[in-house]
């Protein structure tokens, strides 16, 4: 009995050893992945700033430009992964607050009070030139900035007009070289079915160790998805609007139009996720038997997840990828005899989740049914190779 129960032990060791190493490599290849998909939008900064101090300060003599960088950092930063009406929006706040701000500091000096003036003014008049939330907050912030930096009266609006080159540098690449255009909504969507992924592999791991607290954590994390949907909704439909106003990159439209046709079955498979995760907790919350089937599914398709994930990132989804989810529309054809509610719940919510991603590899509804089909007829085939046909 001791013998046995050692070697239980050290299986469940090996378990958790294996399970570590995989978080570890998935978690080692998301962070390459992120820098990779980060790194056009770090030289678009840094040629920002290059440019607007290369302007400020050889093409209007500046002595030491030190807003104008600052201002086309600020102003592309805020806008990736935004529209270009918002960065319009930051442009016309950074002008408006740092024109307060020196004009505050050249008649008035520095003081607690001008400082109170500057960010209230600042804000005000952004707000009553219709500015948003993003117009109203960059007006206070670069008047009070400009304000505390620049103190010393001497060349008046000098450091407002350096800001101004600053943001229209901004602008000008923000419009010319749209970093979000094609990064962002791909990196988005690649970022969600990661957390899909995640939340699988996590109900599988918590069905098998009888883990009810994993199982309630994975639950509410599979809520807060909805989140980086909508964040996906609003990078593709400002991709889009992008790519209507420059004429650069207009050849990638079918790209970015590919990741926007992939928010419906997307979001299926998100709600699909969550009525799965949801019954697990139920069948641990009732001590509700799942069979081993069920949940190596489970984990079979959080695999296919990461894969599918993988291959959105490098923009190369493929129907390549169809017999890995088909194979887990095999281990969930047949109930098992013991299976309670909760258990076949999981298994049609599988099945469901398997039609939702094979339409995010390219294939209609009606097409991934089609396959879902004839994956099992063929099946149900080799089962039963002597079967006669019916009298009737």
């Amino acid at each position: 009995m001791g013998a046995t129960r050692q070697v239980r032990w050290g299986e469940r060791a090996a378990d958790l050893g294996r399970s570590s190493a995989r978080v570890s490599r998935r978690g080692a290849l998301r962070s390459a992945r992120r820098l990779r998909q980060r790194l056009f939008f770090i030289a678009q900064c840094a040629l920002a700033a290059m440019t607007a101090y290369s302007i400020a300060h050889y093409g209007f003599d500046v002595g030491v430009p030190l807003f104008a960088p600052v201002a086309a950092i600020v102003a592309l930063g805020m806008t990736y992964g935004q529209r270009l009406r918002r960065a319009i929006e930051i442009t016309v706040g950074v002008a408006v607050g740092a024109f307060i701000g020196e004009s505050f500091v050249h008649l008035f000096g520095i003081g607690p009070w001008q400082i109170l003036l500057i960010v209230s003014a600042g804000m005000t008049i952004a707000t009553l030139l219709g500015a948003g939330t993003l117009m109203a907050n960059q007006a206070g912030i670069q008047g009070m900035i400009v304000a505390l930096l620049a103190a010393a009266p001497q060349g008046a609006f000098g450091r407002w007009f350096e800001a101004l080159v600053g943001a229209v540098v901004a602008l000008v690449f923000a419009s010319l070289v749209p970093s979000s255009s094609l990064v962002k909504p791909r990196s988005q969507a690649s970022k969600i079915l990661d957390a899909i992924g995640d939340l699988l592999h996590t109900t599988s791991s918590a069905l098998r160790d009888d883990d009810l607290d994993a199982c309630e954590e994975a639950l509410a994390a599979a809520r807060a998805t909805e989140r980086d949907l909508t964040a996906l909704r609003g990078f593709s439909a400002d991709s889009l609007e992008v790519m209507r106003v420059t004429p650069f990159h207009r050849r990638h439209r079918p790209a970015v139009e590919e990741v926007a046709n992939l928010m419906e079955p997307m979001d299926r498979a998100i709600r699909n996720m969550r009525v799965l995760i949801r019954r697990a907790t139920v069948a641990l919350q009732n001590a509700e038997h799942v069979p081993d089937r069920y949940t190596d599914a489970i984990d079979r398709l959080a695999e296919a997840v990461d894969h599918i994930s993988d291959a959105l990132s490098a923009g190369e989804l493929s129907e390549e990828l169809e017999p890995e989810l088909l194979e887990i529309g095999r281990l969930t054809r047949d109930p098992d005899p013991d299976a309670t509610l909760s258990a076949e719940v999981i298994r049609a919510q599988l099945r469901s989740i398997v039609v939702d991603l094979l339409q995010v590899l390219g294939l209609s509804f009606d097409a991934a049914q089609h396959e879902i089909r004839r994956v099992l007829e063929a099946d149900l085939g080799k089962d039963t190779p002597h079967r006669q046909p019916s009298s009737e």
